[in-house]
């Protein structure tokens, strides 16, 4: 090389380095970050967002065996009207009417041809729920992700698409019809039993001899001589 050009550059990475430090080096985290600027968070994603307060039924159906459980809002609270017609748990059916209304998904499958490849033809479970305006939503449950994480998931009636959604709704889902949210027992609060103080006349009872009884008188002890 040249001395003409070894001095050229030499020249030009001295001002890259007068520029790091002189420019570069001294600004702070907040001066860098407000230079780069803050990175956009991802919105969620979401199968249905609605008003869980709105949710007027919800039923679950297992569909590798007939076992159904359906929720009805009534005017006294949560009803179980299936299996049995019986109160419901009160946290769980909010929690599932809830989770329903407002269910995130963290990916969505395009264009799917073949919806048994996500265990959904035929489905494991079916989640259906009904809002109080009269409109009705469903959704089909599949296999599991190989990571264990979420369920494939896909609207009933639609073979286009599949979504993903956290494997924890899922297993609620299930516990469902496994075991029907039904308002627990509550549990009675013992009481203390008062302590019993005697009568007199239990007392009486008690020194005198039963009826019937008769003594028997023993001997006199003989005298025992002196030695």
């Amino acid at each position: 090389m040249k001395p003409r050009n070894t001095l050229i550059v030499v020249a030009v990475l001295a001002v890259l380095l007068a520029y790091l430090y002189w420019v570069e080096l001294p600004q702070t985290p907040e001066q860098m970050s407000a230079r780069l600027g803050t990175p956009t968070a991802t919105p969620p994603s979401y199968m249905f967002q609605l008003d869980g307060a709105n949710v007027q039924t919800f039923s679950i159906a297992d569909l590798r065996f007939p076992r159904t459980v359906t929720v009805v809002r009534a005017d006294t609270g949560w009803m179980v009207t299936l299996p049995e017609n019986k109160p419901a748990d009160k946290n769980k059916a909010d929690a599932t009417a809830s989770a329903l209304a407002n269910l995130k998904v963290t990916r969505v499958f395009t264009n799917v041809t073949n919806l048994a490849n996500f265990g959904l033809a035929p489905a494991t479970l079916e989640a259906r729920f009904g809002m109080n305006d009269g409109a009705t939503y469903a959704i089909l449950l599949g296999s599991k992700t190989p990571d264990g994480m979420n369920y494939y998931a896909a609207y009933t009636g639609d073979q286009t698409k599949v979504f993903l959604i956290d494997s924890s709704l899922g297993v609620s889902l299930m516990n469902l019809v496994d075991v029907p949210p039904f308002q627990p027992t509550p549990i009675p609060t013992p009481t203390a039993t008062p302590p019993v103080t005697p009568t007199a006349e239990a007392t009486a009872e008690a020194t005198s001899a039963p009826p019937g009884f008769v003594p028997t008188l023993l001997p006199t002890p003989a005298a025992t001589s002196k030695p």
